[in-house]
């Protein structure tokens, strides 16, 4: 029974990682809405004024800030995981100091990151909220119609 609950956790692991090489691999390649197209659709959306766009690209820039702290070193997450994967065993201590290095860089930027996202948000108005959060709940639906959790 312990054999087949640590074949599970390692699977679990391996699939993680595999999610977070290939969200990061996506994400490199520019296959995400990130930036300034996300900035230009969200001003449309929302119709906002200067100000509420300037609060917008600083909210981008922090988030694009902390993915790049996280992205995994100088090999970037899929390499880490190609070296992890093509070991003659799976280094455990190799995969939790990535994990842990994700982490505390996520820590480290979370400060910056969360008082852009309330300069932002509570730059809105109660309108642009209600759009806001609708079109956030259409696409959470539209997740959980293809089988995505989250």
């Amino acid at each position: 029974m312990k054999n087949k609950k640590t074949i599970a956790a390692l699977t679990a692991v391996v699939i993680g990682f595999g999610s977070l090489a290939l969200g990061a691999n996506a994400w490199a390649k520019g296959k995400f809405m990130g930036g300034e197209r996300m900035v230009n659709r969200v001003t449309k959306m929302l119709s906002l004024d200067e100000g509420q766009v300037e609060s917008l690209k600083a909210l981008q820039a922090e988030v694009q800030e902390t993915r790049e702290t996280m992205s995994g070193g100088d090999q970037g997450m899929m390499g880490n995981m190609t070296e992890l994967l093509s070991a003659e065993s799976f280094d455990q201590q190799r995969a939790l100091d990535l994990i842990n290095a994700r982490v505390a860089a996520l820590q480290a930027n979370a400060p910056d990151l969360v008082n852009a996202a309330a300069v932002f948000f509570d730059g809105l108005s109660e309108e642009q909220k209600a759009q806001l959060t609708e079109k956030m709940e259409k696409m959470n639906e539209r997740r959980s119609e293809r089988g995505n959790r989250g």
